[in-house]
């Protein structure tokens, strides 16, 4: 019989990752990111669609609410392309800031560690499906406090959110 783990749960032993319903695992990931984007959001006072821009060299967010911003750090899990219809794990990318493949190690070598193809390839055959699936899992195993995706022409950037707080009065990032 398979094992389900917990939310923030992760196999300690090879006799747990050999139970691990590995599915259902990536599946509970995505639960856990919708529970939590509908939650930070609100607690930090952000209502609709705010405005927002991001920087990938300071691997910040910043959203702009009614009466305040709020900064974000974020990784760059990575990116979708609608032409080439695959994801690209950005640790996988050059041409992204190197920061944020680092930030991604602890995905990548939990992958190796369970021999889980899709944590380890570099890039996924699929959409926005596979890219979220693989975004939640991130999440979950950097304990982010949430997720963000943009859209850009014909590329979709995939972000967790590790930290995110209310912006001093006078902060302005380029973007």
């Amino acid at each position: 019989m398979n094992a389900s783990p917990d939310a923030n749960h992760t196999p300690d032993s090879d006799a747990d990752a050999s139970r691990t319903d590995w599915a259902a695992w990536s599946r509970e990931a995505v639960e856990m990111m919708v529970a939590r984007n509908a939650e930070w959001p609100r607690r930090l006072g952000l209502q609709g669609s705010p405005n927002f821009r991001w920087d990938l060299d300071s691997a910040t967010l910043v959203l702009e609410g009614t009466l305040h911003e709020v900064v974000a750090t974020v990784c760059l899990v990575g990116t979708t392309s609608d032409s080439e219809n695959s994801f690209l794990w950005s640790w996988a990318n050059e041409a992204i800031p190197k920061q944020h493949g680092e930030a991604l190690e602890v995905v990548h070598d939990f992958g190796r560690e369970h021999q889980l193809a899709l944590l380890t390839t570099a890039r996924i055959p699929g959409g926005r499906p596979e890219a979220t699936e693989c975004l939640c899992i991130a999440a979950r195993l950097q304990r982010a406090m949430g997720t963000f995706i943009d859209q850009q022409g014909d590329v979709t950037l995939y972000f967790t959110i590790l930290h995110a707080q209310l912006a001093p009065m006078d902060a302005q990032l380029p973007n």
